[in-house]
């Protein structure tokens, strides 16, 4: 099989400044950010040694500031660290880009982001990676429109297990009201969304 030049130009750098270190190199290695004892994130490290972390990138250039963050975080956490120096290296262009990242810094940053996804009033948002997500045919972000014409489309079928609770959030006495105000609304919102 043959490699790639520019992963054979990543490993060569990566080697170079080991060799130089005096260290010996961890490659695809697991490594959580605990919370409490308990891991709360976790990522595979591409390469490493004390300090330096390296993260290959076939593609284009990207917001990588969290996956890092979340690397340098844990490995400091782990090796007892209060910066990790973190390089990215890009395989197509051959060019490397780095940045020193303060434990500090990444577990605010991380901290800050899982509180956010735990928190229960969250909404969806579009972003460059909905395209990686698991939820994306379902999302709301994503594909309102979809949504909308499917939820139109079952609820034809049967409005009866939605209409109780519209009426009450809705503070609509009657049934019959309620469900055709629903009904209204799920036109409106199929039109509208197409």
């Amino acid at each position: 099989m043959e490699i790639n030049e520019g992963v054979k130009w990543a490993a060569d750098y990566v080697i170079k400044m080991a060799e130089s270190a005096g260290e010996r190199i961890e490659t695809e290695t697991k490594v959580e950010y605990m919370r409490d004892g308990k891991p709360l994130t976790f990522g595979y490290l591409d390469a490493y040694f004390r300090g330096n972390l390296f993260d290959l990138k076939t593609g284009r250039q990207r917001d990588y500031v969290l996956q890092m963050c979340v690397y340098a975080a844990a490995l400091c956490q782990r090796d007892n660290l209060d910066a990790v120096t973190v390089y990215l290296l890009y395989s197509e262009t051959k060019s490397a880009i780095h940045a020193v990242v303060r434990r500090e810094v990444a577990e605010n940053l991380v901290e800050d982001v899982v509180s956010r996804v735990e928190d229960p009033s969250k909404q969806p948002v579009e972003c460059d990676y909905c395209n990686w997500c698991d939820r994306k045919r379902v999302c709301h972000a994503v594909n309102p429109d979809r949504n909308l014409r499917a939820l139109s489309r079952a609820c034809e079928k049967s409005l009866s297990p939605l209409v109780d609770s519209f009426a009450k959030s809705m503070r609509i006495k009657d049934r019959n009201d309620a469900e055709q105000h629903l009904r209204g609304l799920l036109a409106d919102l199929t039109i509208n969304g197409k």
